[in-house]
């Protein structure tokens, strides 16, 4: 990461708002939004900033690559067995509760909407946080498309384009917990859709009619299911 960093301060100018409310200790998830390819550097450079190390979910094929794969064991990154369903994210609940701070793209890729705008949400990111007992923060941002735009693959070479990131409260979820497992996901869930869309709303400056975006969001899995697994950083 702080070898990128001559590379981002050329390329972004950057608008951080919130990084007092990351935890200074302990775990937690950040659960963000994806518009880019590259927004995980700058969501980490803001993560960073605050004086953690976060730590990203990543399937399991990226762990055993000669070159990316010896990066991702020794940065203590978290390994996801997509084929493994619900257990596939053990990994992932152990690290938050041995205090680390965890990433997750819980769209499932970058968004495929027109407009950038998040999609529905699945369920690995409130998982995780629930059963962990780690607070959940909703991580919205905005910006990066415009230095790489999603599955373009070509930087758009510019000085200093602006990427905004806004670390939210903590979705709530203490009151889930006497609630049916299904039911307490779900209903946490929504509530992390809601916020993020509500979020880059703020960051976009969109109206308030933008925020009922729900109906015409196309689903990030093409299955239609609801699907346990976090979002990895490996790509769509």
């Amino acid at each position: 990461m702080l070898s990128c960093k001559p590379f981002l301060i050329v390329l972004r100018r950057p608008d951080w708002r919130g990084v007092s409310g990351i935890p200074r200790s302990g775990g937690a998830v950040l659960a963000a939004n994806h518009v880019s390819h590259i927004d995980p550097l700058l969501v980490a450079e803001l993560v960073l900033a605050s004086g953690r190390v976060p730590r990203f979910l990543a399937k399991d094929s990226l762990f055993h690559g000669p070159i990316v794969g010896r990066w991702f064991r020794a940065a203590g990154h978290v390994k996801v067995d997509r084929a493994a369903g619900r257990a596939g994210y053990d990994d992932a609940v152990k690290a938050a509760r041995c205090g680390q701070l965890l990433l997750v793209y819980p769209e499932g890729s970058i968004s495929k909407r027109e407009d950038g705008m998040p999609m529905t949400m699945k369920s690995g990111a409130v998982r995780i946080a629930l059963e962990a007992s780690v607070p959940l923060l909703p991580v919205a941002q905005w910006g990066a498309q415009e230095i790489l735009p999603a599955y373009s693959g070509r930087l758009r070479w510019g000085w200093r384009r602006q990427v905004s990131v806004f670390v939210g409260a903590p979705v709530p979820l203490e009151d889930l917990r006497d609630l049916e497992p299904a039911r307490a996901v779900e209903v946490g869930r929504q509530r992390l859709e809601d916020v993020l869309i509500t979020m880059v709303c703020e960051l976009r400056g969109a109206t308030a009619a933008a925020r009922s975006i729900r109906a015409q969001a196309p689903k990030a899995g093409s299955s239609g299911r609801e699907d346990p697994e976090p979002r990895t950083i490996a790509g769509p």
